[in-house]
């Protein structure tokens, strides 16, 4: 982008174009294609997706590392695996810090260059499988899946080292969030089985640990412990350290946000719902007010934030908690975010203009495909 060089060490989950021999199974001695190099990156590094899908392969520039020899049977939570092809080099809770230091290895590499240069580090872990690396296991008196956010912890502090011993902490914006909530349920303090007594239960007596603090929902729900995720950044000499910022923001503003820094031209058609943060970076403020943001449960129940307002175009969670409700399914739900983080009561009955201002602004943003 912009003259840097682009680097991907991890997860990739964004489709695949495994070639297939003339018996139709995957042949994986051709080369992958319509992967991260076909789309604007110079290196790549990648499990095809979450490490509980097969095949489990690691893939360089579009080789396969090695040849999947082995049947890996099926596993259920916590070390949840899907049947399927896996090279023997892929070992389970190995694979976190075998791209730790891929990614690490990058940095120190690049580092010695000239170009600029950007890493997307997606990481394997918290997700399943719950496979911490044994050194780990036991440290976060969580059970499992505290241990496997310990080493996610860990992993982080490993890639702010190599930032440091590169000698290049002071030029670097280093950017860390989620991609959703966590999947771990809350369950009530009288319900005394959870996954510190059980380790194959996903939830936590809310007495022991809220993996998702007070936040109504879970991971691929419409509510906001499905969406609302840490994020911190760290860039010396542009964000105070220690600074908070109440604006609300998305994901997609990662695309806006890396092409002003690199002082790229987005073209016409592009990042039709992206703002950028530099601004906010900065200390300051955008221009004028974001735009609604726009986000969607696993069944693709749809909700606009405007302001404090959220709406939900549905009758449930769109996920995996009761109700679960149908997308555009009457009534819909709203609640004020600025007093009511934890979505407790709706206030669609008592508020029908503004149900209809805030669904009536959702539709013209699907209509017009674009919200920038």
């Amino acid at each position: 982008a912009s003259g840097s060089h682009t680097s991907i060490v991890g997860k990739w989950h964004l489709g695949l174009g495994f070639q297939k021999g003339a018996d139709g199974k995957i042949d994986y001695a051709k080369p992958v294609t319509d992967g991260p190099n076909e789309h604007g990156f110079d290196y790549s590094h990648i499990i095809p997706a979450s490490l509980d899908f097969p095949p489990y392969v690691y893939i360089e520039n579009g080789r396969i590392i090695e040849f999947p020899t082995i049947d890996q049977p099926a596993v259920k939570f916590p070390g949840f695996l899907r049947r399927g092809p896996r090279q023997p080099g892929l070992v389970m809770d190995d694979c976190p810090d075998d791209l730790t230091r891929k990614a690490t290895g990058v940095i120190e590499q690049r580092a010695k260059k000239d170009q600029p240069f950007f890493l997307y580090f997606p990481l394997s872990a918290p997700h399943k499988p719950v496979q911490p690396h044994p050194r780990f296991i036991g440290k976060s008196k969580l059970g499992l899946y505290g241990d496997f956010v310990m080493q996610v912890d860990w992993t982080v502090g490993q890639v702010m080292k190599a930032i440091r011993e590169a000698g290049i902490e002071k030029n670097t914006l280093l950017i860390f969030t989620s991609d959703n909530g966590s999947f771990m349920r809350r369950r009530a303090a009288e319900e005394k089985e959870d996954h510190l007594s059980d380790p194959t239960i996903q939830a936590y007596n809310e007495t022991h640990h809220t993996a998702n603090g007070d936040l109504r929902g879970t991971k691929a729900d419409v509510w906001e412990a499905g969406h609302r995720v840490p994020f911190f950044a760290s860039w010396p000499g542009v964000i105070k350290p220690g600074s908070k910022c109440a604006r609300t923001t998305a994901h997609v503003d990662l695309f806006a946000t890396c092409a002003e820094i690199a002082g790229a031209t987005l073209p016409v058609n592009a990042a039709e719902d992206s703002f950028s943060w530099l601004p906010l970076f900065r200390g300051g403020d955008w221009a004028k007010p974001r735009a609604p943001v726009i986000n969607h449960s696993a069944s693709g129940m749809f909700a606009l934030r405007n302001g404090k307002w959220k709406l939900v175009a549905g009758n449930g969670s769109g996920g995996r908690e009761a109700p679960k409700g149908k997308p555009f399914g009457k009534p819909y739900q709203l609640f004020d975010l600025s007093s009511d983080l934890g979505e407790r009561n709706d206030l669609a009955k008592a508020e029908l203009e503004l149900v209809g201002r805030l669904t009536a602004q959702l539709e013209d943003i699907r209509t017009k495909g674009r919200s920038r």
